[in-house]
């Protein structure tokens, strides 16, 4: 998958600096870090969260978990996509949409501008809001849809292809110190320790295969 862009949502940034599998799992996608791009407010709505973990004004008990240092540090220095860059008219439609933010709708104009480019490769988004998904996949714009297929990539598929990789016990012992900081790494690993390779792979197909479900042809089609 050399020559290819990868646009990382704020999510995934979050979820595998805490994992600290971020650069292991961009590895697999042999992406040089100029071919990575997250968006350019993202630094800015982490150092704010932090500012109010660190005020006790964040209340979500996760935030506690999450390796801020690490998420501001990657937001800061990887390559950011311009809001002013992306086109007006599609972006201002997608903000329209229940389910898509600002953030998000961003991501997508600026991917489908990449693809409908003639000299362009190859490009994906990488995204840890099934909502957002699920919303993208009821936008009524049939030229969307088809530019989209099999572009994302969720956060239980990159976390199956890492433990494909690396193996799953160096994958599970990052994941379950912090795995409270995400609805399903909780429930996937809640055994912790205990926690089998056969048992959590079927949990995780699970969830892939329920969003493939939800979202029609948007995931790609990685299943481990």
């Amino acid at each position: 998958m050399t020559g290819c862009l990868y646009c990382i949502d704020n999510d995934i940034i979050k979820k595998l600096a805490t994992f600290e599998l971020f650069e292991e799992t961009i590895k697999l996608f042999e992406a040089a870090p100029t071919e990575i791009r997250v968006l350019a407010t993202a630094k800015y709505k982490f150092r704010g969260d932090l500012a109010k973990l660190e005020k006790g004004r964040l209340r979500q008990p996760e935030a506690k978990l999450v390796n801020y240092k690490r998420t501001i540090e990657l937001a800061e220095t990887l390559p950011q996509i311009d809001q002013a860059r992306v086109d007006s008219e599609l972006l201002e439609q997608l903000c329209t949409f229940e389910g898509i933010d600002a953030g998000e709708a961003v991501l997508t104009t600026y991917v489908s501008q990449v693809l409908q480019k003639d000299e362009a490769g190859e490009a994906f988004i990488l995204t840890g809001d099934k909502r957002y998904l699920k919303a993208l996949a009821e936008v009524a714009l049939p030229e969307l849809q088809a530019l989209f297929k099999n572009r994302f990539w969720c956060l239980e598929q990159l976390i199956l292809r890492d433990i494909c990789e690396y193996g799953f016990e160096a994958v599970r012992d990052k994941i379950v110190p912090v795995r409270d900081c995400d609805k399903a790494c909780r429930a996937v690993f809640g055994s912790g320790d205990r926690a089998t390779e056969k048992n959590v792979i079927v949990a995780i197909a699970g969830y892939i295969e329920t969003l493939r479900a939800e979202t029609g042809d948007l995931l790609h089609e990685y299943a481990g």
